[in-house]
């Protein structure tokens, strides 16, 4: 099975979006270079990367709206902007499908250790 446009549409509930094999794509290889190596069933997958495809129309040009008001056209979203798969239901449900764990530190920077440079210095 692979993930159709029907699936992340229901996934979604509905979409103004004609075309969402472009995020169906980026969704398939953010997953799959993740889980390189690791053995994951392709129903989990599609699973994933259904759940991952919505994240990125719903953290994009679909922004899931939390709240609204009606007098002054208050509208609130769901996330900030730079938490990642946290920003949204979608993303938080492929984390917590994904068997491997490999999405839940997607959001975290990697580790980095800089050395200085001593040479030169008085004492």
């Amino acid at each position: 099975m692979t993930v159709e446009h029907d699936d992340v549409e229901q996934a979604l509930g509905s979409t103004d979006i004609a075309d969402l094999s472009p995020f169906i794509g980026a969704a398939g290889r953010m997953y799959d270079r993740r889980i390189e190596g690791e053995n994951v069933d392709s129903e989990v997958r599609d699973d994933v990367v259904t759940q991952l495809a919505a994240h990125l129309v719903a953290s994009g040009p679909e922004r899931q709206v939390s709240s609204a008001g009606e007098g002054g056209g208050n509208v609130s979203f769901e996330g900030e902007t730079g938490e990642g798969l946290s920003g949204t239901t979608y993303g938080q449900l492929a984390v917590t499908l994904d068997p491997t764990g490999s999405l839940a530190g997607a959001d975290k920077p990697s580790a980095s250790i800089t050395v200085l440079d001593a040479k030169g210095l008085d004492r």
